[in-house]
């Protein structure tokens, strides 16, 4: 297992996993699912692959924050920052 810190530097994505441990998804998508007349499952699963997968569409609209993020770090010359945020970026990817 890779080191929390090396992937998630200053641990910003981890404080914002914790803060939202007090609200729950489930009724506005059961709501969802309901008027769409589809499981919530399904719906579930596809809110999970859009958020997933909104890096590369952000591309188009507008700077993602990971590359705001990886430009900072690079212009800062933290090496360990930049190579968390490539680390995220690559996350999932087989080589």
């Amino acid at each position: 297992m890779a080191d929390p810190e090396t992937f998630d530097p200053g641990g910003r994505f981890r404080a914002e996993v914790a803060a939202s441990q007090v609200l729950d998804p489930m009724p506005g998508l059961g709501e969802l699912a309901r008027h769409l007349g589809l499981p919530v499952d399904q719906v579930v699963h596809h809110a999970l692959v859009r958020w997933s997968s909104a890096g590369s569409e952000a591309l188009l609209a507008a700077p993602p924050e990971m590359l705001v993020a990886l430009r900072d770090a690079a212009d800062a010359a933290d090496m360990a920052r930049v190579r968390g945020i490539v680390d995220a970026l690559l996350a999932g990817w087989d080589e």
